[in-house]
Formats: structure tokens, sequence, C-alpha cells
């Protein structure tokens, strides 16, 4: 009697694990590919990204009257938000990215203000400049060779008149400064050129003469106090802190003269921590 060959089982099932082994191996390369691509994908968005951090240029608001609009269905811009006198705003500067509205014959340029594009009258911004406080008078030029002068009717500019100055990398030079500020004849944002060295953009001095100017504006003692109290932080040029020194004299004598001529009208009901604030070397009572 013949016996039969038998196929063993072990080998089977070994040869079986080895192919089911192999297989798996090949799997990650699949997943890796596809982490590849996306990787890819990636980076073409952030290219893009990038890309359109290029085209928004800084401006700042300079007309004491300025809105956001947006473009209705009637082909008319609306006004949606105030837009403050000095903000900085980001803007799409790109001449495919403007309009022009026959009507009003206004141009706009769209502006991002919280993530959200909105329009903006051209005639109310400067692009890529500073705020600056004029130290001398400063006669307005038409043109950087200093040939002609503006007409404007706020030209020249005096010591503590603000206005901006263009930090653009064309306008970056020895001799001139390209200036922007609001033609109150024009109700628009102009550019003119003065000389070198007449302005200044030294954050000390730009905020002590603000402080000047709301000191002349300001009579109730307490209130001075504070914004001299303010001013005190800071590191003025010369120029600067002599007019912040003049305002202090004159704090002293038109406070003291106002305590006076109050105390009649007021039936002798003075304001006690105003009155403290004053010289008192002086009795009003007397």
């Amino acid at each position: 009697m013949k016996k039969t060959m038998k196929t063993p089982v072990v080998p089977v099932l070994i040869a079986l694990a080895f192919t089911t082994v192999s297989c798996i191996k090949k799997a990650p390369d699949a997943v890796i590919k596809s982490e590849n691509i996306q990787s890819e994908e990636i980076l073409k968005t952030e290219e893009v990204i990038s890309e359109q951090k290029e085209i928004l240029v800084e401006a700042k608001v300079l007309s004491p009257k300025s809105h956001f609009c947006l473009l209705g269905r009637d082909k008319k811009m609306h006004e949606i938000l105030n837009v403050a006198y000095g903000n900085n705003l980001s803007v799409i500067h790109e001449e495919d990215e403007m309009i022009t509205m026959e009507s009003e014959g206004t141009l706009y340029a769209k502006a991002v203000y919280k993530e959200v594009e909105y329009w903006i009258s051209t005639d109310t911004i400067a692009l890529q400049c500073e705020t600056a406080l004029v130290l001398e008078r400063s006669v307005l030029y038409a043109d950087p060779e200093f040939m002609l002068t503006t007409d404007e009717i706020n030209s020249p500019f005096r010591f503590g008149d603000f206005l901006c100055r263009s930090i653009a990398p064309e306008d970056e030079n020895d001799f001139f400064d390209r200036v922007y500020y609001y033609d109150q004849n024009s109700k628009k944002v102009k550019s003119a050129y003065i000389k070198k060295g007449l302005i200044s953009t030294r954050t000390d001095d730009i905020v002590v003469m603000d402080c000047v100017k709301q000191l002349r504006i300001t009579k109730r003692a307490t209130l001075r106090n504070e914004i001299f109290k303010r001013a005190a932080k800071y590191k003025p040029c010369l120029k600067v802190a002599a007019a912040l020194d003049a305002e202090k004299t004159e704090k002293i004598e038109n406070n003291y003269q106002d305590v006076l001529n109050a105390l009649p009208g007021a039936k002798y009901k003075v304001n006690v921590p105003e009155l403290l604030t004053v010289d008192q070397s002086k009795d009003p009572f007397q």
C-alpha cells in the first residue's frame, strides 16, 4: 500500500505570516506620502497668506471726520463706522483694489479693521507715516528742491503744530522731510516738503507738547496738576520744556484769580481741593 505525502501545516503558516508582515510594513509608506502632500498644501497656504500681508500698507487717519464704508447694491458708499483722528489702519494699497465713485469724485481704498474689509476715502488718510511735532517755522514746498511754495492757508507751520512725516523708503534722505497734513480749505489730506531738522518725531516731545495744548484749555487746578504729573514722566527738548514751564507760571496766577472771582457768586462754597492747589501765601477771605 502506497503512502501519500501530506504538506506540512507549519511551513504554510509561517509563509502566510511573512506575507502579512511584509504587507503591514508597506502600509506606513502610504501614510508618509499623504503627510508629504498635506505639508506641501500647508506651505502653499502660508505663501498665499504672506503674499496677502505684503500688499497691506500702514496708514494714519488725519481727517477730523472719517468713516468706514460699505458699497451697497445701489452702487453708493454707505457710512458704517466713524474713524477717529490719529487712528492707525491697514490699507490694501493696490490700484486693482481701489474704486472711484463718479458721483463724489472720490477714490476709495480697502481698509482692514478687526479682520473685516471696508472702504475708506483716500482723502482722509496718509500712508506710511508717523506723527511729528513742528519745532521751527516751516514753510511748505511743493517739490523736494524747495523751488515752489504751496498756497495753503495753513502754510507755514509754526512751533507746536502737529503733522505726519513720511517713513516710506523712497522719502528717506538728508535734505528734506515729506510731510502729510489735513488741509482745512479743500477738506483733504495733502503732502508737501519741508527742510530737514524742523520737526521732531520723539515721543517725549510729542506727548509733552500735547500736554501743553491741554493745559491751555484747562482751567481747573486739580485737572491741570494731573496733566503736569503726566508730563513729568518724559524728557522733552529744551524748547518744549520751556513751553511746559510757561504753563506752570500761568497756572498759579490764573487759578488764584479764578478762585477770588468765584467766591462771591458761590456764597463762599469754595471747592477746597482746588483752593489748596493755589498759592496759600494769600488769604482769599481777606
